[in-house]
């Protein structure tokens, strides 16, 4: 069989990645790269044999490989296409098991606090006026909540928690990654299914979270993430203390 340019060398594989793993990863850099929507055709099996060089029988296990998780689907003969499902879909798939018991809500809390201090360096190294006026936003609006918590705790402790997921969301779009971003998304939507492990919302909160706007602000990379960490230390306990 003849190999058309770009096409994978059976004879040259990389050592740590099956050929059949090299074709996958090739076909979800099409994906990305040409931004390819759900539902966008990718051709049959003979037609990727092709395209790629090498036998159906790689390419029958780059698919089987994608399909199981959820990148792409289709049938014997019509061919393949893009799935319906998107990066959160697949993590979701991941992280949902996890969420039934206590056990699994720790280890959800252990990757939130290690995403959130290791995003402050490019938080800091990409934040735009926009974003850091926006962050400044929601801090004055969960300090304006606080001002009727005795009124209604129950309302304003809702509120304030959909203040922080927005706070922290935004902190990782600042970011300007979009893959941790979208797992930030998946990760603290359960994350914040844990509302019996949340203390009452204090000023002590919302001024954490003015000093990592303001740390983020003067652009002080070692201030914020000090501040990241203080921040999450209830959380940083919490885990401790279950660790033990």
């Amino acid at each position: 069989m003849s190999k058309i340019p770009g096409s994978v060398n059976e004879t040259m594989l990389e050592p740590a990645m099956s050929l059949s793993a090299q074709i996958a990863e090739r076909i979800c850099e099409r994906i990305q790269d040409e931004k390819l929507v759900p539902g966008t055709y990718l051709g049959t099996v003979d037609k990727l044999t092709e395209q790629f060089g090498v036998s159906r029988t790689v390419i029958r296990e780059a698919i089987g490989s994608l399909r199981g998780l959820g990148i792409v689907t289709g049938r014997p003969k019509l061919g393949l296409s893009v799935a319906e499902g998107d990066i959160q879909s697949v993590l979701r798939k991941a992280l949902i098991p996890r969420t039934t018991n206590q056990k699994g809500w720790f280890e959800l809390a252990k990757f939130r606090v290690v995403i959130e201090i290791g995003s402050m360096p490019l938080a800091i190294e990409n934040t735009t006026s926009e974003q850091i006026d926006r962050l400044n936003l929601l801090v004055a609006e969960q300090k304006q909540l606080l001002e009727h918590q005795q009124q209604d705790s129950s309302r304003v402790f809702q509120e304030f928690i959909q203040k922080d997921l927005l706070f922290h969301e935004t902190l990782l779009e600042a970011a300007n990654q979009d893959l941790i971003a979208q797992f930030h998304q998946v990760l603290a939507k359960y994350f914040y299914q844990g509302e019996m492990y949340f203390p009452s919302p204090t000023i002590k909160m919302v001024q954490e979270h003015a000093d990592i706007v303001n740390s983020i602000t003067e652009r002080d990379s070692s201030a914020a993430v000090q501040a990241m960490n203080v921040h999450l230390s209830p959380i940083l306990k919490l885990i401790k203390a279950e660790d033990q």
